[in-house]
This record gives C-alpha cells, sequence and structure tokens, in this order.
C-alpha cells in the first residue's frame, strides 16, 4: 500500500521540480528574458525536456562565467563574445552536448564549458572564428559598419529570394530558405575579416574598381568554394548553395 502511494507521489514531485526548473531557466537569472526565450517548441534537436531544461541551464551558468552568449533561436546561431570572438551552431552545440549523455544532466556547466573549450580550440563545420582586430584607418572610405554593410549588400540583394542577411561588424549571418526538395532554412555565417583579407588582395591588383566591383569578384568564390571563413549551421544542400551563389550573381540595384 505505501510503495504504491510512494511511486505516484515520486513522479508528481519530479514533474513539480523540472517544471519549477524549466520557468527559472526562461527567468531573469538566466540575463534578460531568459535563454530559452524566442524558441520554438519543435526546436530541441533529440533532446528530451530534461536534457533540453539541463542545456539552457548550462548556457547561463557560462554566460555568468564572463563570455557572454547571444543566442539567436530562430536562425541557430550563438554568438559568443570570448577569445577568439566565435559563432556557433545552436544544434551542434545541443547535439554534442545530448552525446555526453548523464554527464551533462549532472553537471550542465561543465558540460556547455567543455564543449566551449573545444570549439574555441579549433574551427570545425557549425563554427567560426571571427577576427577581433580590425585595420584603425578606413578602407577605401569604408569603417567596419560600413565594409559589412556592402559585404552584406552583395550576399543578399534586395531581389534575392530566400536571403536575409544581418551584418554586426564582424560577420554576416545569412538566412537561406529553399522551397524546392527538400524545403527548408539553413544559416550561413561569414567572418568579415576574412573576406577583408582578400578584398584587400584584390585591390591591390585591380587598383581602379570600385568597392562593389571588387566584392562581387571576390564574395561569389569564397561562397562557391565553401570557405575558410565561413560555415552553416548544418551542412548545406546543394538547393541551398545555389541559392546563395545565385543571390551573389545579380546584378546591382
Amino acid at each position: 500500500m505505501w510503495i504504491a502511494i510512494a511511486v505516484p507521489a515520486a513522479v508528481v514531485v519530479g514533474i513539480v521540480v523540472w517544471w519549477l526548473r524549466r520557468d527559472r531557466l526562461a527567468g531573469p537569472e538566466t540575463g534578460g528574458p531568459g535563454f530559452a526565450a524566442g524558441r520554438a517548441p519543435e526546436w530541441e534537436p533529440g533532446l528530451t525536456p530534461e536534457a533540453d531544461a539541463a542545456f539552457v541551464e548550462g548556457l547561463g551558468a557560462y554566460d555568468a562565467t564572463g563570455e557572454a552568449l547571444r543566442p539567436d533561436w530562430g536562425r541557430d546561431v550563438l554568438a559568443v563574445d570570448g577569445t577568439p570572438p566565435r559563432l556557433i551552431s545552436l544544434r551542434l552545440l545541443a547535439d554534442g552536448f545530448a552525446a555526453l549523455g548523464e554527464a551533462a544532466l549532472h553537471d550542465p556547466q561543465g558540460a556547455v564549458a567543455g564543449l566551449m573549450a573545444e570549439y574555441a580550440a579549433a574551427e570545425r563545420s557549425g563554427v567560426l572564428h571571427l577576427r577581433a582586430e580590425w585595420p584603425a584607418d578606413e578602407v577605401d572610405g569604408m569603417d567596419r559598419t560600413a565594409f559589412a554593410e556592402a559585404v552584406r549588400a552583395v550576399v543578399c540583394p534586395p531581389d534575392a529570394a530566400g536571403v536575409e542577411g544581418f551584418a554586426d561588424g564582424a560577420s554576416l549571418v545569412v538566412s537561406v530558405t529553399v522551397t524546392e526538395p527538400p524545403a527548408g532554412r539553413n544559416t550561413l555565417m561569414l567572418d568579415l575579416g576574412r573576406v577583408l583579407d582578400l578584398y584587400e588582395e584584390a585591390r591591390e591588383k585591380r587598383p581602379d574598381a570600385t568597392p562593389e566591383e571588387v566584392l562581387r569578384e571576390i564574395v561569389p568564390g569564397m561562397l562557391a568554394a565553401g570557405g575558410p571563413g565561413l560555415t552553416w549551421v548544418r551542412p548545406p544542400t546543394e538547393q541551398e548553395r545555389h541559392t546563395v551563389t545565385t543571390a551573389c550573381a545579380l546584378p546591382p540595384a
């Protein structure tokens, strides 16, 4: 009799604790509206509700240690203001967290910290390191913000279908949406520091060209080659690659 009552009671207590934990993770203790804010219900790739709650807790705890995290759940990108600054696929990070199993559930902060250290040590598919330094002088009359906008205008021209991006001065993040099978959305991450390196090399060879002409020469080739200096939140399909390269080939507005 006592056993029959105790087991359901433990289950109820566990559910209550999980929901309290979930509410706490979505609250101001994890910074602003919470690291879980802005996610679609179907976001969690292969994470159980318990693992998902632990994952978000680990992100919040890691953020509190000093390297600021800025998750963009809509684009599946995590910006890390650390050394080096980097962009990380949230899906890659979640998959790595899930692969740690019970160890990640018992120590979410340690699990996230270990993955962050691995991704800070070297780039890989889904992890992009960004340049922290930038030339003190303007480049062809462009400061860092203007250069970023010039690159964005080439990759995401106004008349292009399926591409939409924003630049923050260090990187360009582009949402790529395709409707042909397999339909879906992916995100391209581009390091503007390495675009600048290619730009300066091309500029020496074409001193009379306009900045837009130089960018239209180097950026499509960089995208077609697949890097270095760029990655996707998940491996792109041929349709997604084609959407981006087609957008770059559009004539200037």
